[in-house]
């Protein structure tokens, strides 16, 4: 039987290349056949039998997912062309009849459809798709909209226009781009166009930017960009921007700390910061969630109130039990004691090692306020560091700190962006005048193609100054996809200190541990590049070997 199925679909495709137009009855028959093949590819029931040994086989698994993923790409596309078609040919208006007989299968194509004559069952496409498919009437409007986005759109008299966005029409319909995201951006593009009138004709996309360049063009040249997730950031990014400019808020008036309530056991905050306190805050956040230093070590254990942190508590009383000290009330047993312990615990999300990090520096906080207080009552001098006393736990710190990016036009005010800090927020007018007023600044040379020129170079582990130059530049790890931040990676060697290399800014990229790890292991290609890294790809990836450089971080300055 091997190879009676491959034949058979190869005539049909053949037939299907060769003919003019599918007749009705062949459209139909290959609609409803196209869910029995995916039927048929999933792994069968034991009472099927065995199953066929190329299911172990992980070559197989990888073309079965490419076959999948296109076939999705094609699925979504008829869904929205078949919400579409809905519209255009007003199957609301259909008569009861004729209802019934396509439920059942039994229409007449050879005869034109009946109308109904009389107020119809339905009040529109919209509620006829969701009673026709069991599907929620929102979803049911939506396909609607995402078919006018893509396909056409109707005034009130059922006049058929132009879809709303162009572009973006033709850029669905290609087979090579991914049908969500296009719809997803033209979705969010509706939002910001200007609101017409109910009897109004509809109308092309025509939101500006403030230079006068259509939104939408703007959106479908960031959909060419290869990498799926810095496509995301792009888009997001500018949308994001373009909301806030449009909706004219004062971001100053909601920045704060909001207590949302008590769900599930835990109490909800929501915090809200002006871009450069939210880089100060992630710059702190990051550093003690850095596993290379003492804040990041130990904001992977577990926040415990620290031994001594009360002063009402007197721990050598007993009265208060400490876990890990072998101290406890007196009513409890040892074995009592120790089987309340907490069994070693998995590994902490990264949600929990920041807060560890943030609770610690609340911790720092409050040691030094003591020992000034103490200070203060006892005619002393307080003590420099923190967890110096005997019997407290050393609370280790982290340098928060602020760095922005900005070129020459924006410090001297001839640009209109204001800069951008190294993890990704834009900053406005104010802001950088806040900033510039308090800041140390550090001239950085940068060459046209963004390269570091001069800021030094010599011992085998990067100077913090040089760190600070090869982040600036590279944003993060330079491997595409990757959105780790600076804090979190490391430099490295180009050319490898085992084999000559030098420490140099030219020399040094930015990589994550896994991606270090891939460049060790051979997966992964650094070079140089004039200055500006960039990485080969393993070859199953990239069949080219084009030189690469990540454009994530960069994108979320968009």
């Amino acid at each position: 039987m091997s190879g009676i199925i491959s034949q058979a679909l190869a005539g049909l495709a053949q037939a299907i290349k060769d003919a003019p137009a599918l007749a009705v009855d062949d459209a139909l028959a290959l609609a409803a056949f196209i869910p029995a093949l995916h039927q048929t590819l999933l792994c069968p029931g034991p009472a099927a039998g065995p199953a066929p040994h190329y299911l172990d086989d992980p070559r197989y698994a990888l073309a079965l997912a490419t076959a999948a993923e296109a076939s999705t790409y094609q699925a979504l596309r008829t869904q929205i062309y078949a919400a579409h078609l809905v519209e255009d040919t007003a199957a609301h208006t259909l008569a009861q009849d004729e209802l019934t007989a396509a439920r059942q299968g039994a229409a007449d194509f050879s005869v034109p459809a009946q109308r109904t004559g009389k107020r119809p069952s339905f009040t529109g496409p919209a509620a006829l798709l969701a009673s026709w498919l069991r599907t929620d009437h929102f979803e049911a409007k939506r396909r609607l909209q995402a078919a006018g986005h893509v396909f056409a759109q109707y005034d009130y008299q059922h006049l058929r226009h132009r879809a709303q966005f162009p572009l973006l029409a033709m850029r669905f319909a290609d087979l090579r781009q991914p049908p969500a995201e296009v719809l997803s951006a033209a979705r969010r593009l509706s939002a910001l166009e200007p609101k017409r009138d109910e009897y109004a004709a509809p109308a092309t996309a025509s939101a500006l930017t403030e230079d006068g360049e259509l939104l939408e063009s703007i959106v479908d040249q960031q959909l060419d960009e290869p990498d799926p997730g810095t496509r995301r950031q792009l888009v997001n990014s500018f949308l994001k921007s373009q909301k806030e400019r449009l909706g004219k808020k004062r971001p100053e008036a909601q920045e704060g700390l909001y207590r949302r309530g008590e769900r599930d056991g835990l109490v909800h905050y929501d915090l809200a910061l002006r871009p450069a306190r939210a880089e100060l805050f992630e710059s702190g956040i990051s550093q003690s969630d850095n596993p290379r230093s003492g804040a990041g070590q130990a904001a992977r254990e577990a926040f415990a109130e620290p031994p001594g942190s009360r002063p009402e508590q007197d721990a050598a009383s007993g009265t208060f039990y400490q876990a890990g000290t072998g101290r406890h009330p007196d009513f409890l047993t040892d074995e009592e004691a120790a089987a309340s312990e907490d069994p070693v615990s998995a590994p902490l999300s990264a949600a929990a090692r920041r807060l560890n990090g943030l609770m610690n520096l609340l911790e720092i906080n409050t040691r030094r306020l003591q020992e000034l207080l103490h200070a203060a009552r006892n005619g002393g001098t307080p003590t420099s560091a923190v967890g110096t006393d005997p019997g407290t736990v050393e609370v280790p710190t982290i340098t928060p700190q602020i760095v922005v990016m900005l070129t020459l036009d924006e410090l001297e005010g001839r640009a209109r962006t204001h800069g951008i800090t190294q993890h990704g927020f834009k900053l406005d007018a104010a802001d950088l005048r806040q900033t510039l007023a308090r800041a140390r600044i550090i001239p950085m040379v940068l060459g046209g193609r963004g390269e570091l020129l001069d800021i030094g170079r010599s011992q085998r582990k990067h100077p913090s100054y040089m760190r600070l130059g090869v982040a600036v530049r590279d944003r993060g790890c330079i491997v595409p996809g990757c959105t780790m931040d600076p804090e979190r990676c490391n430099i490295h060697h180009i050319w490898f200190w085992s084999e000559g290399g030098v420490t140099a800014v030219y020399w040094s990229a930015m990589l994550c541990d896994t991606h270090h790890h891939d460049v060790h292991a051979g997966l992964i290609k650094v070079i140089p590049d004039d200055g500006v890294p960039k990485v080969i790809l393993p070859s199953f990836i990239d069949p080219t070997q084009t030189p690469v450089r990540n454009s994530y971080h960069m994108a979320k300055a968009a």
